[in-house]
């Protein structure tokens, strides 16, 4: 069974659905990247999916640190490395899923209609 999900306390259609697609026991509304990303850390939380555009890269770069110095997985909703070279755009317009186990299991819940709008 599938633990929490942590999600953004303001959700618009399209991320509701991706997280009632991985049918969680429990869904955690808290604000801040980097504190979703420290709830996935701690095991407070088994993931952190946030399936729309709307992070940018200073919200992301310390949380995917931590999560992969503890060995988790943190990508975009795609499973693609989030990349934080000086020629990429600020935006992570993929969105992001971070996980400390089961990534995959959360990738292949994401919704069909998210998988192919990219």
């Amino acid at each position: 069974a599938v633990g929490s999900s942590v999600l953004s306390s303001g959700i618009n259609a399209e991320y509701g659905d991706a997280i009632d697609s991985c049918k969680p026991d429990s869904v955690i509304q808290i604000g801040g990247s980097g504190s979703k990303c420290v709830l996935v850390a701690d095991g407070t939380a088994d993931a952190y999916l946030f399936a729309s555009p709307g992070t940018k890269k200073w919200d992301t770069c310390a949380g995917e640190a931590i999560i992969k110095a503890l060995g988790g997985t943190f990508t975009d909703v795609y499973g693609a490395p989030i990349k934080y070279d000086a020629d990429v755009s600020y935006p992570n317009k993929n969105g992001v899923l971070a996980a400390m186990s089961n990534h995959d299991f959360y990738l292949s819940k994401i919704p069909a209609d998210i998988m192919q709008r990219k």
